[in-house]
């Protein structure tokens, strides 16, 4: 049922529209690698085809022919979109272009600033960016776990200061 109340393959091809955008390289490196069909096997859930290849990009659960495989737990999924590498041990297929890809998006240079301003508005993404600015500067934020809990209290504000913005606005 929530399959039909969302378009997944819409929405996967707005998101890839709005990186290509925030990114100057990325569109360039997807157009070089196109089409792609890829297999990711998550543990304990149902297989997810992706497909990408420009505006006929998608998603779906429907067993198609893909190029590789990613079998892995969420935790592992997790790991390669937090550290940015894919691990050879979880790709089945041809590898190289798995990291190929994964290299691609990584090394984009996604500009996050654009899509918290154009997804959460210009106060949200004004405030982001003299925090990062700011806090980026020093490389003990990772170790301090003090930091930690003050990025994630900003980030909160900065939620909310959208969501007054977005009721007052309406």
């Amino acid at each position: 049922m929530l399959v039909t109340m969302i378009d997944i393959k819409k929405a996967l091809n707005k998101l890839l529209r709005d990186l290509e955008d925030s990114s100057p390289n990325l569109k360039n490196a997807l157009e070089e690698i196109s089409p792609i069909i890829f297999l990711l096997n998550i543990k304990g859930h149902k297989n997810i085809y992706i497909t990408i290849n420009g505006d006929d990009s998608d998603i779906s659960f429907k067993e198609e022919k893909y190029v590789f495989e990613i079998r892995a737990s969420l935790i592992d999924i997790i790991k390669v979109l937090v550290s940015g590498k894919l691990s050879k041990n979880l790709i089945y297929g041809d590898a190289e272009i798995a990291i190929v890809l994964f290299g691609a998006i990584y090394k984009s240079n996604v500009d996050i600033i654009y899509l918290i301003d154009k997804y959460f508005g210009s106060l949200p993404a004004v405030f982001t960016y003299a925090i990062v600015s700011r806090m980026f500067n020093s490389s003990k934020i990772y170790e301090d776990k003090n930091h930690r809990k003050l990025r994630k209290r900003l980030r909160d504000i900065a939620i909310k200061l959208d969501r007054l913005e977005a009721l007052r606005s309406s």
